[in-house]
């Protein structure tokens, strides 16, 4: 609150000549009634009017400091306007202090009161000017503020400028595209009509060849009107195949034309037909104009061209194919009677084969038996008397008896290999290679072999059989290493695709040369002879008789003095 705001405001001030006037008034009256007291009363006065000049004073200095406020306050930008209304309002209230000066003490007071009012004015005009310099610093720092927020915006506007050129460069980008997408657009209407113009040569294109197909077909071809029967078609193999021409088919019905005339068959076709969209007959005779017969395959077929149904009839002449149908089923019946001739004559020879092994068996082992006999009599009964040349040719007796004896056993066992029925069953080769070694133990004593048995496969088939086969391969190649001092045998399964399982079996033997190797499975067939190793060459022929009774086969490689090796496979079954 204001200090002037409690003030009551005095009454509109005198003027100068009102003031004197009754002021002469004033002493007038006083001379005359109080003259006793004039001394005292002028001593007052002249102290009321030294208190006037200092009232003066003072307001003048108040003037002077209100001025210096004013000025304060103008530099304050109009937000002290308040402040100079206030001290427009104490000048006034000055001015009545100068009028109310004149009067004693009452005017002497209100001097005191103006002036304590005019320096609390001041005390005010100070504390605005403060306020009005606090308010010009948040001015200037609001004016820094906006400076920098000038600055910001024209960074901004900068960035907005920078922005804008962007965008003008992607408009002048997008607008390129658009050009680029229209003339794609163009380029795609004029493949488009390309396309519609490839699309209608591609159509005229295959009615060429549907037609070239028609004319140049080795079958005959007919095109009816699936609504009156009417022939409106004909390939030109009607002609070679019946003999007519196109001309006499065309226009007539089916059944009026001369192969199918008066046949109820046309007309029960076509008549189907309406229900069916394909009929097919095998065997149908007919007649053609020369009056020969032939016997047709005859195949329709309705199809719809432009709303309109059509039926095409294949013809194609068979008779050459019954014939040789008719020549086929004579044949079998031939050979259903030859086979069981030949069955009858495999039999005989199989009741003779099993006489002859009977007759080896028997009459031959007999004389064998009576020689070696005969010869252990001889050397025990003349064996001190006999020279050493005698001895010899005894042992040479012996040795060769027995190796009869030997062979015979193998063509007994190789014939045997190829009557016996298999016993397929599910063999672990694993299993059967550990307990086919066991049978070696007694021959590979004392020698210096290096096994390398790989993990082997199931297989599915004879397990004696298959016993036979790694006991003859072990064995030969046990045999072929016997002259080297560190024998390497190994025994592995080779990967195979073809839906069968390979093993075979290596070593670093005497090995053998390739262009025999045709040989090897042959009976009483022998790279080497006795003398180097022995053996009676039935071993690889009853392998090989073994392995093809599986479905499998067999073969080898090798290099002369450099090892062999020799394969069989075992077909894939879902058993293994």
């Amino acid at each position: 609150m204001n200090p002037t705001d409690s003030i009551t405001p005095p009454p509109q001030p005198k003027s100068d000549k009102e003031q004197s006037a009754t002021v002469v008034r004033d002493e007038s009256g006083t001379k005359n009634n109080q003259h006793t007291a004039a001394t005292g009363q002028n001593s007052r006065i002249e102290q009321a009017e030294t208190r006037t000049d200092e009232a003066n004073s003072r307001t003048k200095l108040a003037d002077e400091r209100t001025d210096q406020a004013k000025s304060r306050t103008q530099q304050a930008n109009v937000r002290t306007e308040q402040a100079e209304a206030r001290t427009t309002e104490a000048n006034s209230r000055t001015k009545l202090a100068d009028e109310r000066a004149d009067q004693a003490k009452s005017r002497t007071q209100q001097a005191d009161v103006r002036t304590e009012q005019a320096e609390a004015r001041t005390t005010e005009a100070n504390s605005r000017t403060k306020l009005a310099d606090e308010r010009t610093e948040q001015a200037n720092s609001r004016t820094d503020q906006a400076n920098s927020r000038t600055k910001l915006a024209d960074e901004r506007t900068v960035q907005a400028n920078s922005q804008t050129d962007e965008a003008n460069s992607r408009t002048q980008e997008a607008n390129l595209r658009t050009d680029q997408a229209n003339l794609r657009t163009d380029q795609a209407k004029t493949r488009s009509v390309e396309a519609e113009a490839r699309s209608v040569q591609a159509i005229l294109a295959s009615e060429l060849r549907y037609r070239r197909l028609f004319e140049t077909a080795q079958d005959g071809i007919l095109i009816l009107d699936a609504d009156t029967a009417q022939v409106v078609d004909a390939n030109p193999f009607m002609k070679d195949l019946l003999g007519y021409s196109q001309e006499e088919f065309l226009g007539r019905k089916l059944w009026e034309i001369g192969p199918f005339k008066g046949t109820g068959a046309s007309k029960i076709a076509f008549a189907e037909l309406q229900n069916k969209d394909r009929i097919h007959y095998e065997g149908l005779p007919l007649e053609t104009k020369g009056g020969q017969r032939v016997e047709v395959e005859f195949i329709s077929n309705a199809y719809l061209v432009d709303d309109k149904r059509l039926i095409q009839c294949n013809i194609r002449n068979i008779t050459e194919r019954k014939r040789a149908e008719d020549e086929i089923r004579r044949l079998n019946e031939t050979l259903e009677q030859r086979v069981a001739e030949r069955t009858a004559q495999l039999e005989d020879a199989n009741k003779e084969l099993q006489a002859f092994s009977y007759s080896v068996s028997h009459d031959l082992r007999a004389p064998l038996r009576h020689v070696l006999g005969f010869v252990d009599l001889l050397r025990n009964d003349a064996g001190p008397s006999l020279s050493e040349k005698s001895l010899r040719h005894l042992a040479t007796i012996t040795l060769a008896a027995q190796r009869m004896g030997n062979l015979i056993d193998d063509l007994l066992a190789f014939s045997r290999i190829g009557r016996a029925e298999l016993q397929k069953t599910n063999v672990n080769l694993d299993e059967l290679i550990q307990t086919t070694l066991s049978d070696f133990q007694s021959e590979t004593k004392g020698r210096n072999i290096a096994w390398n048995i790989q993990p082997l496969p199931a297989v599915r088939g004879d397990r004696a059989l298959l016993r036979q086969v790694l006991v003859n391969l072990i064995s030969n190649a046990v045999k072929f290493t016997s002259t080297r001092t560190e024998a390497k045998i190994e025994i592995g399964e080779v990967p195979n695709e073809n839906g069968e399982m390979v093993i075979f079996i290596r070593d670093n033997g005497a090995g053998f040369d390739p262009k025999y190797a045709g040989k090897l499975f042959g009976v009483f067939s022998r790279l080497h002879s006795h003398t180097e190793f022995e053996g009676t060459g039935i071993g690889l022929a009853n392998v090989q008789r073994i392995i093809l009774r599986h479905g499998g086969r067999v073969w080898a490689t090798g290099v002369l003095d450099g090892g062999a090796t020799f394969y069989f496979s075992i077909p894939k079954t879902k058993e293994t």
